[in-house]
């Protein structure tokens, strides 16, 4: 099903490669896919914002502890916030290194010893291999896909667990409105990513979420969910006809260079009232 292998976190992030990410933009449409695509060469750069460096002060402190003190600087730079001259300063001063502020990292030792005292959570996250970045090129499309599991780890009977850990103010809406922020489709990426990679059956695959709540003081709310198949199947579909949509874009725009290709509407649309609003006013 394709060719597939290892790489490191310098290529895995540099290398034009289709990830889950793109394909819940592509979700919102191909405008939100382009203008953060590693395919559009005049993509803005990502801002350090304090929910981004804090996720990824939490993925390390949980997942890759060791990696603590080669990535990461604890520092009272001045201010609250990263929209700052002082915190850019800060960040030219030491530009190997993510900056966190000291409460952030307080609050990170308070998530983390909240995972490790909840008994499912502990179980899942303890052994296998954390960030595990790979590429695999798509059988159907020829596109180059990749993706980087938090945790993957074989499990009884031969199955292999991937294990996807976020941290949220609203574990709620994420279990009633899974559409929200695509997770299905981050799974079915990654179950496909994992197919390619150990040539097996998407029944050999089991995939969890642990989800945990980033509110002060509410740091042992945490939920281990997997997907129900349904929903699974449906973005299962839906992924793959992203992947076709996307391939099929992006080798339209190197013919031709036009940037309507990825506009956020069509030329011409029709304005309409829903068909229950019709029904309404009859």
């Amino acid at each position: 099903m394709g060719n597939i292998q290892f790489i490191k976190d310098e290529e895995y992030f540099s290398c034009k490669a289709l990830s889950a990410s793109q394909i819940k933009d592509y979700n919102k449409g191909a405008y939100y896919f382009w203008k953060r695509s590693v395919f559009n060469d005049e993509r803005e750069k990502e801002e350090d914002t304090d929910a981004l460096c804090f996720g990824k002060l939490t993925h390390c402190l949980v997942l890759e502890p060791e990696e603590f003190e080669k990535k990461f600087l604890v520092l009272d730079w001045g201010t609250k916030t990263r929209k700052t001259e002082k915190y850019k300063k800060a960040q030219l001063d030491n530009p190997d290194k993510v900056l966190v502020l000291p409460s952030e990292y307080e609050k990170s030792q308070k998530m983390v010893k909240a995972l490790k005292n909840h008994d499912l959570a502990n179980v899942i996250l303890t052994g296998g291999h954390s960030e595990v970045p790979f590429m695999w090129t798509d059988s159907e499309t020829g596109m180059p896909c990749k993706m980087k599991a938090d945790k993957i780890k074989k499990i009884a009977g031969g199955r292999i667990l991937i294990v996807d850990y976020k941290t949220t103010s609203d574990i709620e809406s994420i279990l009633k409105w899974p559409q929200k922020l695509g997770y299905p489709l981050q799974e079915a990426m990654y179950r496909f990513g994992i197919q390619n990679r150990f040539n097996i059956d998407d029944s050999s695959i089991d995939f969890m979420f642990i989800l945990q709540s980033n509110k002060e003081g509410e740091e042992d709310v945490i939920c281990c969910a997997d997907t129900d198949y349904e929903t699974l199947t449906a973005a299962e579909d839906i992924t793959r006809h992203h992947i076709r949509q996307i391939s099929e874009k992006l080798k339209e725009w190197e013919e031709n260079k036009d940037k309507s290709i990825f506009s956020a509407y069509p030329n011409k649309m029709t304005i309409r009232y829903s068909n229950l609003y019709l029904e309404r006013g009859e």
